[in-house]
């Protein structure tokens, strides 16, 4: 591939590693052992992935029902008179929203409450803020009538009031009978699992999640919360972002590893957490770069490696150093995921890369104006996208929060947006306007 003029020698191109990673997950899902298909109900189906279109068994609403609380009339009973023109009509029994359906007397009205279905024979509601009448009596749990509403419905005829389906929601309107509700794919939002309940659907048919083993790597590295006398070494961060990143992107973590820098121990440990999770995917943390201890690297070059692996410098920073490949395991091949072993590079690849390829839902992308911490410019690697940690303003710009160290894990705990600025810029003004991606 011929290289981009904009990025700096021996990196490839963002799209380049993106595509790389679609290729292996797509490996993986056509593999034997993908993940297959299980049915759960709605309560448990929050960001489960559909396996299969729904469609809707029946109309929402199913019958016409009423938008306001009003009366419900035939329109045809106001042509004696004029616009402009008081007219009183008798009143009918109230229809509630619980009611069954009924039928309305001609030249009569009946008071109808919102949700309540219309009445055979009417066709229009007029609300009941524009009638002699103002507001219902509140009806008590104990009466079985009307009891204090009104014997019969007076109004000034407007021209609206003649329209026929005025304040109707007619059957369907929101989804007809055979309409595809969801489609195989659509991640199952609040918002979707509330369709897919209107029309009656319990359960659903959804993707079994892809199954993970996570790994941290560096004998420097100690469990939070582990009695430690040597108090030089670091707590692992980065098990604990990398996992709820996945489980975020709807992965299944089924072990969180932490291992030296012993190519043989990290084999033996991924292994068998692998065959007990019959896992899917490797995400590792660290051991990928150009050091003289680089515990992943030197894994899969050992004679006779399971692991078999392939690195690139991506033309980001942070997150330069990437790796993928496969873990011949036991019940089917693994892919394996090498991420940084910096704690914000780790999370910028597994954002900028990694979501797409387990298909999680894309992040909104939009270009705002970019707040500088101190209003002064700020330097940008030529050749690289910088991507750097920010928040969002309420006047519609973000601020750039701390520097562009990979190491800084506070400064990424207080963005809530990546800033994504051009290989061809090498100063960041304030007030320059770059794509921006939100994290919320």
């Amino acid at each position: 591939m011929e290289q981009d003029s904009r990025l700096a020698p021996g990196r490839i191109p963002l799209a380049e590693h993106r595509r790389s990673l679609r290729e292996l997950m797509g490996a993986v899902l056509d593999s034997p052992h993908a993940p297959g298909v299980a049915t759960v109900g709605l309560e448990r189906a929050r960001g489960r992935t559909l396996s299969r279109d729904v469609t809707s068994p029946v109309n929402v609403p199913p019958v016409a029902n009423s938008q306001m609380d009003g009366f419900a009339l035939n329109v045809e009973s106001l042509a004696p008179t004029p616009d402009g023109a008081p007219i009183t009509l008798p009143l009918g029994p109230l229809i509630a929203a619980g009611d069954e359906p009924s039928t309305l007397e001609p030249g009569s009205a009946r008071p109808i409450m919102t949700g309540a279905p219309i009445p055979a024979g009417a066709n229009a509601v007029i609300p009941v803020e524009e009638t002699a009448v103002g507001r219902f009596a509140q009806r008590t749990k104990e009466e079985s009538d009307v009891g204090q509403q009104p014997s019969d419905l007076t109004f000034t005829l407007a021209p609206e009031h003649r329209t026929e389906g005025c304040f109707v929601r007619p059957a369907g309107s929101d989804t007809e009978c055979g309409d595809v509700v969801a489609r195989a794919g659509q991640v199952l939002t609040a918002r979707l699992i509330g369709h897919l309940a209107s029309v009656g659907v319990a359960e659903v048919e959804v993707r079994e999640r892809l199954r993970a083993v996570v790994v941290s790597t560096g004998t420097e590295v100690r469990e939070p919360g582990e009695p430690e006398p040597d108090d030089w070494r670091i707590f692992d961060a980065n098990s604990f972002l990398v996992s709820a990143a996945l489980e975020d992107a709807g992965i299944e973590v089924c072990a969180r590893l932490r291992v030296p820098d012993d190519p043989r121990a990290l084999l033996d440990d991924v292994g068998a957490a692998c065959e007990s999770a019959r896992a899917h995917l490797v995400v590792s943390t660290g051991g990928v770069s150009a050091g003289a201890v680089e515990p992943i690297r030197q894994a899969a070059q050992m004679a006779a490696s399971p692991l078999r692996l392939a690195f690139d410098k991506v033309a980001m920073q942070p997150g330069g150093p990437q790796g993928l490949g496969m873990l011949a395991a036991e019940h089917g091949e693994v892919a394996w995921i090498a991420l940084p072993g910096n704690p914000v590079s780790a999370y910028v690849s597994l954002e900028m890369f990694v979501r797409d390829a387990l298909a999680a839902p894309p992040r909104a992308r939009v270009h705002l104006p970019v707040r500088t911490q101190t209003g002064a410019s700020e330097p940008s690697p030529e050749g690289l996208v910088q991507v750097r940690r920010a928040r969002l303003n309420a006047d519609s710009t973000v601020k750039l929060v701390g520097g562009p160290g990979s190491h800084l894990v506070g400064a990424l705990a207080l963005s809530d947006a990546l800033v994504l600025i051009p290989p061809e810029v090498t100063r960041v003004a304030d007030g320059d306007i770059h794509e921006v991606m939100i994290l919320r």
